[in-house]
């Protein structure tokens, strides 16, 4: 079992949230969520420089800097052509104050310290969408804690609840019995509360919302879960049941892994015997050609050197090698360049999840009956259009850096997430609503228009007969200015009032003009349209409709 501890254990928790928009800035459509947290900003600090975050030398900073792309770089260090000071897409928060974490996974057993290496808060420019870094690290974990850390550490809520053994406690099923946050000098600062049944049951049935665990609302505090009374900043979730992970994983000799424990640790699955598979044959036949990323791994050539693999598994990440003096991998590549990387790929989904979201919320909230609802309904479609837009231009990136291992990276995380497959849907999700909008735009043109030409077509008959009467037939020169009134109110008020009356009739006129301009129609027909303008024989004149526009009348 020598060979079976992790000597090296760093496990980065990146948990996107959907936040409940703000109202806008008076004139502007920026969503200033991180100028509503430098407010309250609680334990958090404001981040002024992404660059030198944890490195005021600039010694890896600039290796992480120039590993990608000039729009990447814009985006994560907020650069432009004009150098530094160029608005930032990113606005970070760091907080300080939890230094351990300590986790106890079963009644028997032990906590497991792990020190906090990194705890941040991203906001995202122009969108809904927020990302928590938490990264944790410990020395000489065995191989089956390891796995367990990994299965239940990122769960923001019990999925289930196992049966409690006799005189044992409640324990949610994939979940620690229990994980505490330790800040300075061993003062516990929030503990998670997995047993509390009732709670989550309560939550569920009366809010219809996926409820969190204690220590997860405090590490986010003061945010604010949605189900919660405040004035906070609010976030729902986006990924369910796990928060995703990258974990970097350092053995004495990782070749001495069997496939079991490749695939436990590649999937974060529940730990088990290392000659056993945690999923079918069938299921893991492409395991090593989808899944793993071999172009440093060498399992049969000991002295190669080659000793590093990376799993890309959905929602999981991880980063096996072998534990030595050299620091490198750990510290600039997979703290620093992968991190990046992964930041950029779970922004993506997460990003393409809130504006699905955003779609469907609209939509279902939508009461075609209902001029309110309808209002609202296109309001938020084209604010969502918009974002989409912006988006795409701002943030949808396909490639990340000339380095040839960061390009794949990039394209396979993205690929496990199934990133290219929701941008897809989103953007069909974007064309049918916009569609539904344009025609729905033309319709009304297209209505108004008739209307006007009724109100023509009936207005020309009062043209001709007041050109008429202008020929001078009647002298009411002579008359009394009063009298003259009484005579243009006479006209005007009646003009009016049958303008309007027609503009009401005006569809049931149209159909009967269509009607009555059909050679297909007998005059028996076309009177019966005629008599529907006033609500009379609307069944006979709906069956003339049909046959003016060529449809059999027997099909009614």
């Amino acid at each position: 079992m020598e060979n079976k501890i992790v000597r090296q254990f760093n496990h980065t928790l990146l948990w996107p949230v959907q936040l409940q928009t703000l109202r806008r800035e008076p004139g502007g459509n920026v969503f200033l969520y991180w100028d509503n947290l430098k407010r309250n900003p609680g334990p958090w600090q404001y981040v002024e420089d992404a660059l030198l975050i944890e490195d005021e030398s600039c010694l890896v900073g600039y290796e992480e800097f120039v590993y990608f792309l000039p729009y990447v770089q814009r985006f994560l260090y907020g650069v432009g052509d004009e150098g530094r000071g160029a608005q930032s897409s990113l606005y970070i928060f760091k907080r300080d104050d939890v230094r351990e974490v300590h986790v106890r996974l079963k009644a028997d057993d032990a906590p497991i310290v792990l020190d906090v290496m990194r705890l941040r808060l991203y906001f995202f420019y122009d969108i809904d969408v927020a990302l928590v870094a938490l990264e944790v690290a410990g020395k000489d974990i065995a191989l089956d804690a390891a796995i367990e850390l990994m299965d239940r550490l990122g769960r923001p809520y019990p999925p289930a609840w196992e049966p409690a053994n006799s005189g044992e406690p409640i324990q949610g099923s994939h979940s620690p019995l229990d994980v505490k946050f330790i800040g300075e000098n061993g003062a516990v600062l929030a503990t998670s509360d997995y047993q509390d049944q009732s709670k989550f049951l309560h939550l569920v049935r009366g809010e219809r919302q996926t409820p969190l665990t204690a220590h997860w609302e405090y590490l986010l505090s003061p945010l604010k879960p949605a189900y919660r009374v405040g004035k906070e900043i609010k976030y729902y979730q986006l990924e369910n049941k796990r928060i995703p992970i990258m974990t970097f994983l350092a053995f004495d000799d990782p070749r001495a892994l069997s496939r079991g424990d490749m695939v436990r640790l590649g999937f974060a699955a529940k730990w088990g015997e290392s000659n056993t598979l945690p999923y079918s044959k069938n299921f893991l036949t492409n395991f090593e050609t989808d899944n793993c990323y071999d172009r440093y791994w060498d399992a049969d050539d000991a002295t190669s050197g080659m000793d590093t693999r990376f799993i890309f598994c959905g929602l999981s990440f991880a980063m096996i090698t072998k534990a030595g003096p050299h620091t490198g991998a750990l510290n600039r590549q997979f703290r620093h360049q992968f991190f990046q990387i992964g930041l950029i790929a779970h922004f993506h989904k997460a990003a393409l999840l809130s504006m699905s979201n955003r779609f469907s919320r609209a939509v279902e909230r939508l009461r075609v009956r209902d001029f309110e609802s309808v209002k609202l309904f296109k309001r938020h479609v084209r604010e969502t259009l918009e974002v989409f837009l912006r988006f795409n231009h701002r943030y949808w990136f396909h490639e990340i850096s000339n380095q040839v291992q960061a390009s794949d990276f990039f394209k396979r995380w993205s690929h496990q997430l199934g990133s290219d497959a929701l941008y897809a849907e989103v953007r069909e999700e974007a064309r049918d609503i916009n569609e539904y909008l344009d025609a729905d735009r033309a319709r009304k043109q297209s209505d108004n228009t008739t209307r006007l030409t009724v109100v023509s077509a009936c207005g020309m008959v009062g043209t001709i007969v007041t050109g008429f009467l202008g020929m001078n037939l009647y002298s009411h020169s002579d008359m009394t200015t009063q009298t003259k009134f009484l005579i243009f109110f006479a006209v005007f008020i009646p003009t009016i009032l049958l303008s309007l009356y027609t503009v009401i009739i005006s569809r049931r006129v149209a159909a009967f003009m269509e009607a009555l301009a059909s050679e297909g129609l007998t005059w028996r027909e076309k009177f019966a349209t005629f008599r529907q303008i006033w609500g009379v024989d609307k069944r006979a004149a709906a069956r003339a409709r049909r046959s003016a526009d060529g449809f059999s009348s027997d099909a009614d």
